[in-house]
């Protein structure tokens, strides 16, 4: 159940409507000049009400017989009406609960329906309400002339409508100095601007495309496409799934590709090295320095003793020994004569 106010005489403050516990307010879209100054809803007040979380509900009364006055009376009110409903930020696809605030009879139902199909041909059908006493408000929802009804307790003997929106109390509570009656709703939509309205139904091309898309990315049947392969549960694979398992190969190759890129790197560093120094490669490397170290060793030994044959050079045309480092005779270069 929520509880709401709706006042004339002043403007309580928003914040005072919420500490005194109320969360929605019904209010008046016509001036009720200097005797009433705080009837008309402005667009100040408004905002105040919003930015206190208050849902606001609307209402035109000017005079209480006012509806009397047929069809004509209800085209005008209705138009002026709607115009300060957007002029204080509201909706014009929300109801409008306009008064027939006195003890209205069977005779007088006429001339109110007629007052509510001008107001209707304002506004919509769907967007009118009525206040009033249980038979008005119930001859007016049997008829269809209204669709939504807000009851006051007055003039009602104790009969409550079912179909009813809003009911007022009869109790008055006095909030931030102003008097204002109370009311009650146990409806989760009772005609407040800040309703959550459901957004309407698809047309059945819309829907086609739609099941066209939701077939395109789960699969025949919505099982998955076997084109795609399966996941660890040997399920087919829908196109979210199959895009997320590529990816996954794809940090992979990724992951692989960036360690055959640092191997390669790190080769062509040795094989650089390597060529630098002209070494030789394992095993030949392990006699490089005592074979270096034996020829060193062998050219000092020529330097030193040069008169040694080394092995293999024979001897000279003489009969001695040759010099070290000179040929056999036969190997001399001959004489070049003169001539």
């Amino acid at each position: 159940m929520r509880f709401g106010l709706d006042y004339a005489a002043g403007r309580p403050a928003p914040s005072a409507i919420r500490a005194a516990g109320y969360d929605f307010v019904i209010r008046y879209l016509s001036d009720g000049g200097p005797t009433l100054p705080g009837k008309l809803l402005t667009p100040a007040e408004a905002d105040g009400l919003r930015a206190q979380g208050i849902s606001i509900v609307s209402n035109w009364e000017t005079t209480a017989a006012r509806m009397l006055d047929g069809y004509g009376a209800g085209v005008t009110d209705a138009r002026a009406a709607l115009a300060q409903v957007l002029r204080c930020g509201g909706r014009a696809d929300r109801p409008i609960y306009f008064s027939a605030d006195f003890d209205a009879t069977p005779q007088q139902q006429v001339p109110i329906d007629a007052y509510l199909d001008g107001a209707a041909s304002v506004i919509g059908r769907a967007n009118v309400g009525i206040y009033g006493g249980y038979w008005p408000v119930s001859r007016a929802l049997d008829s269809g002339t209204a669709a939504w009804a807000w009851q006051t307790v007055a003039w009602s003997g104790g009969n409550v409508d079912p179909r009813i929106a809003l009911y007022q109390t009869g109790e008055q509570v006095t909030v931030d100095g102003v008097q204002c009656d109370v009311n009650q709703t146990d409806r989760a939509d009772f005609g407040q601007w800040d309703v959550e309205t459901e957004e309407p139904d698809l047309t059945p091309e819309q829907d086609e495309v739609l099941r066209d898309i939701q077939t395109q990315l789960r699969g025949p049947g919505l099982h998955g496409w076997p084109q795609l392969g399966t996941d660890a549960q040997g399920r087919d694979r829908t196109v979210v799934d199959g895009l997320a398992a590529a990816l996954a190969q794809i940090d992979e190759l990724r992951t692989e590709i960036s360690d055959l890129e640092t191997t390669t790197a790190e080769l062509k560093d040795e094989v650089a090295r390597l060529s630098g120094q002209h070494r030789w490669p394992f095993p030949f490397s392990l006699v490089e320095g005592p074979a270096t170290a034996i020829a060193d060793q062998l050219a000092k030994l020529e330097q030193l003793l040069p008169g040694v044959p080394l092995p293999g050079w024979g001897t000279g045309p003489n009969g001695h020994p040759a010099a070290a480092g000179q040929a056999p005779a036969e190997q001399q270069p001959k004489a070049v004569s003169d001539s």
